[in-house]
């Protein structure tokens, strides 16, 4: 692409020794080749690209693009937000995939994203649109996952360049519909400029605090979504939501179980592990739910995709239709399959109100003893630590702690934090740090009738720790246990 037309996509303070001619690409990470590309100088929480500028020139860069003049003679292109111009050249040199959907439809929010964001995919194919997926778990085109490259991490919301890269594949694939979840990471670090149709709040609890340090600095993060929304969806049950909506110049709409809502859940009634049913009243009418995924938290999940698609325009009928034949989303309250008289729970849990919901579902179809097992992430909110041990202990029969991607933190110093939330409970429990000795020894000791959660991992299939990122499968463990093999 011309450098001259992405360059006018800027707010340029000044510029230097820039000469005209074709690019290959934009690149802010100096770890990739940058022969040919614009490179972007990035000041990071550990690292300032701007040292490397000189360095990037003689690797082939074209340019580079600053927020502060280089004291050696190269060619540069200073703003005042280099952040914000990196989002701004992606969607040029990809020519603006981002503004080529019918819906673009965001959600942000501490707990609910996902499962929220598979059900509107399920609602909106359902309704015979081309759905394409950007979440936490993977990054799907109806049903076809986008492979990334090798160098390219599955994040709740992708780095600037994968996204845009993504929309343009999207864009070309066909996709009607676009639906992302947006995490409070990305819209700090101005990731995302996208001109939604629709932004959906689930709810705000503490997590993340590692990073936005006060509930109200990662509250004000969340609420810059509704800047680029059209049109905007609040958890009215959430006292974040009064305050978000206050501030959002969107056209915002309300939706709810215990609070008045323009789009309601009421006569709720719950079918044990069968999952749950309710009447959405709503303007488009009355219509009668029935989800076949357990807890309270899936009546706000698919109450939230209910009245997206509804705000957009979608039948009730065809809502509802979807949502009734909806699946478990993998690694959310995910059952795995084993014949045994006691039953395996898989969850994403990791925030200690996600950890309360799910222990409160699965206590009301567990006939014995509840076993939870979970432990907390490494090199992030250690707050939150002892609270979950305090959610556990309150809802649980007995309690395993061990560990769960302690990245560069050790075990035993993250697991002696959660140990503090158990002091004074009278809950029984058992630290083993080994996580696969530890998931052992919860099949080891179940018993008929026994419901056992490993709660934190859900669908991710790795181990962190100080030696790298490994393979790592709680699905696996259970069934090879089950049959035997006990191995990892």
């Amino acid at each position: 692409m011309n450098v001259s037309a992405l360059l006018s996509e800027l707010h340029i303070i000044e510029q230097k020794g820039i000469e005209d001619g074709e690019i290959i690409g934009i690149c802010s990470d100096s770890r990739k080749p940058v022969k040919g590309h614009l490179f972007v100088a990035i000041r990071g929480e550990r690292f300032d690209a701007h040292t490397l500028c000189k360095e990037m020139i003689e690797q082939g860069a074209v340019a580079v693009v600053v927020e502060q003049k280089p004291q050696e003679e190269i060619p540069y292109v200073l703003v005042a937000d280099t952040r914000e111009a990196n989002t701004r050249l992606l969607a040029a040199y990809y020519g603006h995939p981002e503004k080529s959907f019918r819906y673009t439809i965001g959600l942000t929010g501490t707990n609910g994203k996902t499962s929220t964001s598979y059900m509107l995919r399920n609602i909106f194919r359902k309704a015979g649109y081309k759905v394409g997926l950007i979440g936490t778990m993977q990054y799907l085109i109806d049903d076809a996952e986008i492979q990334l490259d090798a160098a390219d991490a599955v994040l709740t919301t992708p780095d600037s360049e994968l996204l845009y890269r993504m929309f343009s594949h999207m864009r070309d694939a066909g996709v009607d519909v676009l639906i992302m979840e947006v995490s409070s990471h990305a819209l700090s670090l101005r990731k995302v400029n996208v001109p939604f149709n629709l932004g959906i709040f689930t709810n705000l609890t503490q997590d993340h605090l590692d990073f936005h340090h006060t509930m109200e600095g990662y509250r004000q993060e969340k609420t810059k979504l509704f800047s680029m929304c059209q049109i905007g969806l609040f958890n009215s049950d959430d006292d974040s939501s009064a305050i978000m909506m206050a501030q959002s110049p969107a056209k915002n709409h309300t939706y709810g179980v215990k609070t008045e809502a323009e789009y309601a859940a009421s006569d709720v009634t719950f079918h044990g592990s069968m999952g749950i049913a309710y009447t959405l009243k709503s303007p488009e009418g009355k219509t009668e739910i029935v989800l076949p995924i357990p807890g309270a938290f899936s009546v706000y999940n698919s109450l939230a995709a209910a009245s997206g698609a509804l705000v957009l325009g979608l039948d009730k009928d065809v809502v509802a239709e979807a949502l009734g034949e909806m699946e478990s989303v993998r690694g959310r309250i995910d059952r795995v399959e084993i014949d045994e008289p006691y039953a395996v729970f898989i969850d994403f849990a990791h925030t200690p109100d996600a950890l309360e919901n799910i222990l409160q579902t699965l206590r009301g179809f567990t006939q014995n003893r509840l076993i939870t097992l979970f432990g907390c992430g490494g090199d992030r909110d250690k707050t939150k630590r002892p609270k979950m041990a305090e959610s556990a202990a309150n809802l649980s029969d007995f309690v395993i702690i061990t560990s769960d991607n302690a990245r560069t933190e050790e075990k035993e110093a993250i697991i002696a934090d959660i140990l503090v939330g158990l002091k004074g409970k009278n809950t029984p429990h058992a630290v083993i740090v080994d996580r696969t000795q530890a998931i052992q020894y919860a099949l080891h000791m179940a018993q008929p009738g026994d419901v056992i959660l490993l709660a934190g991992k859900g669908h991710e299939e790795y181990e962190i720790d100080k030696t790298g990122k490994h393979s790592y499968s709680e699905r696996n463990i259970v069934l090879a246990h089950v049959n035997g093999k006990v191995k990892a």
